[in-house]
């Protein structure tokens, strides 16, 4: 990994400063509503939690959109082509933006995953008869309806790189865009997040925000949750590939968020890192309302094989749909249940968006999370017991963090 140059410098004094002003900023924001409103048509977006997905995903995402509180963000799609055209045609209540991805290979020109350069923070298409500019690429997906404009942005891995994307984008003052800023995990670490904080301030603009590393990168680094906090409560973001630390952020200060429909979807990878392998477990990621976290089908059946009655029961709007009674989730074991699995998740983790964003204000938003994910610590507890199981499921260390730090950043620690 490349050096993301030296760690802050800022004197014991302004340190203090923003200190205290950080604390204002959390006791102004507990008392209120709804998070600022951002400028410009991306005020559209204010208390929405999207979905993430592909094209090839629409058709089958769409009826289980809320369209007060979601929408669609749509990945590596060519707006030329009119995919978002008849989409807006067929369904007008649906606010959809999007995301060009080049930072994952997922554009439209199917090439290898993009790494942002000071000198070329965003890749433009290539190859056609006149020349792009970015400005062209955002007005494009405009005329195609989409909410706003989402930058072509490349993956950022150093500081310095970020400060060129901020200031190109800056330059560009274009009237109806939103920077998205697919972040290595380390500059929202200790070392660097003062000066990742300080230049996304100076763009004074949404930032669309995705996380970069193999897996879960909370799952690994856990200790930035405080900080991507600070970034909710400081700047206007719209978390859009952090997997469900979208929630948390949407429950401590960031105008919208957007969760994905698969785990490649839900985060992003440094280019620089070679993938892992993938499974060849045909059976689909499910997530688990009680757990708060995605097991793989195969691993329900077997884990509750022995205990078929304890095995978890959902009562989602698509397990209820075919039975009243809900139905186990056991049933998920073949690639064929992929489609079932993928809108199972969205109307799970949908009804806990809905109660996060009709919270009284938004310290109510944080104090909901935190009982949610400390009921999923718990119920790991629970169903390790329910199995005799002599070494207990351990949840996810995003889960553990959100259900032991305090709801609301200036609270001390509570044990309930």
């Amino acid at each position: 990994m490349t050096n993301r140059q030296d760690g802050p410098t800022d004197g014991a004094s302004s340190g203090v400063d923003a200190r205290s002003d950080l604390e204002a900023r959390w006791a102004a924001l507990a008392t209120r509503r709804s998070p600022d409103v951002p400028d410009g048509p991306a005020a559209t977006l204010l208390n929405r939690v999207m979905v993430y997905t592909q094209a090839s995903r629409i058709e089958l995402v769409r009826p289980f959109l809320d369209r007060q509180r979601s929408g669609l963000v749509i990945a590596g799609v060519n707006p030329r082509k009119g995919i978002q055209l008849d989409l807006a045609s067929r369904d007008r209540d649906v606010v959809f933006m999007i995301d060009p991805a080049v930072y994952d290979g997922k554009d439209v020109e199917g090439k290898e995953k993009y790494t942002a350069t000071c000198d070329a923070p965003f890749r433009v298409p290539e190859g056609r008869l006149w020349s792009v500019s970015l400005g062209d690429v955002l007005d494009e997906q405009l005329e195609a309806g989409a909410a706003t404009a989402l930058t072509p942005s490349g993956f950022i891995a150093t500081i310095d790189v970020l400060k060129a994307a901020v200031e190109k984008f800056k330059q560009l003052k274009h009237s109806n865009a939103m920077l998205v800023v697919p972040l290595h995990i380390s500059l929202l670490g200790p070392r660097y997040f003062s000066q990742t904080l300080a230049v996304l301030q100076h763009l004074e603009g949404p930032v669309a925000l995705a996380l970069g590393r193999q897996g879960d990168p909370l799952d690994q680094n856990k200790q930035i949750i405080p900080n991507l906090r600070t970034l909710a409560a400081t700047i206007p973001l719209m978390p859009i590939r952090t997997d469900f630390n979208a929630l948390d952020l949407v429950a401590h200060g960031a105008f919208a968020g957007a969760i994905g429909t698969g785990g490649s979807l839900r985060h992003a990878i440094d280019p620089t890192e070679k993938p892992f392998a993938f499974s060849k477990n045909p059976s689909p990621s499910v997530l688990i309302p009680e757990l708060a976290c995605f097991w793989k089908g195969s691993k329900i059946a077997e884990e509750f094989g022995a205990r078929p009655g304890a095995t978890p029961r959902c009562f989602c709007t698509v397990c209820s749909a075919q039975n009243p009674g809900g139905q186990r989730l056991s049933r998920f074991l073949s690639r064929d249940d992929q489609e079932e699995a993928i809108v199972h998740a969205i109307a799970v983790w949908s009804t806990w968006a809905r109660d996060i964003l009709d919270a009284p204000t938004i310290r109510d938003r944080a104090i909901y999370w935190r009982k949610r994910c400390k009921d999923a610590v718990d119920h790991h507890t629970i169903f390790s017991r329910l199995l005799n199981r002599l070494e207990e499921f351990k949840p996810q260390s995003p889960v553990e963090a959100w259900a032991t730090l305090p709801a609301w950043p200036t609270d001390v620690v509570a044990n309930a």
